[in-house]
């Protein structure tokens, strides 16, 4: 056997049991034996490997009926860590997630938004001095991922449009020059689309409902994207292109103008305070809400006309969302459908919080986990 083929199953034997073992709690070295077809002394020095390299850790012992209890191992969940962060106009959230795509460190930041270096480093700063307090190492983040309003070029480094923060030109060298690890862009809706789609896989049109509304569109497993960052941005499809009301783009009638919270909201209201007045049987509210989810309805049904795969609303609004109005948008599609539906193609997510910051850290985690 030639020593390049040699090389290759070691690694295959290295990653296998890594990866078996990510899928595990915790497991014996006859187990991942058994279930790997491996020998002992193979799985041994592998084990002994992804020990020294910080990836494997030994966990206690297992429990046993008979004769001595075996050493388990698992991963080292928190041996490495992801950083998400989000930017919006007056703050900031930073998530840190561990291998297992486990929340460990939810932080936000008052910290109004400028295109300017001292915002990059003020917040640069801020990051820095969080991980410092709760005794993180810098060799232990992965990367950085930065979620924002605005579209990405394919490299992730540089913001191509983005009149929401007035951020178009930003690069990710603007924060990694005060960071000791690297910085990745990423579109906010393809976060939102990320962290649901970690949390139950499935391809879908992913439509993040916050202050302004985003889409993401997930196909195999993957981000759909294209050289231009515009892949998925159903946002600025319009309803009514001559009279409708006008977008932030400068076009009237989009979708966002319709279907994004700033669309429901009345000025100094709150998404909670609406809500409130909502499960308060408000008549004002629940006419406003009323003529919302017509429009909703509407824009959901001409994005399955496009694409017949799962619609899933996620983002600010899901913790407002109830099981009943489900039912309510399921009726209106049904009631605009030409076609035969077999099944309901609409879903919620489930990532109530903080989505975008969750999903720019991912990334990060899935290539390491990927490699190993």
């Amino acid at each position: 056997m030639s020593t390049s083929n040699m090389q290759s199953i070691q690694h295959s034997n290295y990653s296998d049991i890594y990866h078996l073992l990510y899928n595990n709690d915790k497991l014996a070295k006859q187990d991942i034996a058994d279930q790997l077809n491996l020998s002992l002394p193979t799985v041994t020095s592998n084990l002994q490997r992804l020990i020294e390299q910080g990836l494997v850790i030994k966990n206690g012992q297992l429990k046993s009926l008979i004769g001595r209890r075996a050493t388990a191992y698992s991963i080292n969940a928190n041996g490495l860590l992801g950083v998400g962060i989000e930017i919006f106009r007056n703050y900031a959230t930073v998530a840190i997630l561990n291998l297992k795509n486990e929340v460990q460190l939810l932080h936000t930041f008052e910290l109004p938004f400028s295109n300017t270096t001292e915002y990059c480093q003020t917040l640069s700063n801020q990051l820095l001095n969080l991980i410092e307090d709760h005794n993180i190492q810098p060799q232990q983040i992965l990367s950085a991922g930065i979620g924002i309003q605005g579209l990405i070029s394919n490299d992730g480094n540089t913001i191509l449009y983005g009149k929401i923060l007035d951020c178009e030109g930003m690069k990710t060298s603007d924060f990694a020059q005060y960071l000791p690890f690297s910085v990745t862009f990423y579109h906010d809706a393809d976060c939102v689309a990320i962290a649901e789609h970690v949390s139950l896989p499935t391809d879908g049109i992913f439509m993040s409902i916050g202050e302004h509304l985003g889409t993401a569109i997930i196909l195999n497993n993957q981000i759909l994207k294209s050289s231009s960052g515009r892949n998925g941005t159903m946002e600025h499809i319009s309803l009514n292109s001559r009279d409708g009301r006008l977008c932030y783009c400068g076009r009237r009638g989009c979708i966002e103008t319709y279907c994004s919270l700033n669309s429901l909201l009345h000025d100094n209201e709150t998404t909670e305070s609406f809500f409130d007045k909502l499960n308060q049987n408000d008549q004002e509210v629940r006419q406003r809400f009323e003529t919302y989810l017509d429009y909703l309805a509407q824009s959901i049904y001409n994005l399955h006309m496009f694409v017949d795969i799962p619609i899933i609303l996620a983002g600010e609004i899901t913790k407002y969302l109830t099981t009943e109005i489900l039912t309510d948008l399921k009726n209106r599609l049904k009631e605009l459908s030409v076609f035969p539906e077999d099944e309901s193609y609409l879903q919620f997510g489930s990532v109530l919080k903080h989505s975008v910051a969750i999903g720019a850290s991912i990334p990060a985690i899935q290539n390491k986990i990927n490699n190993i």
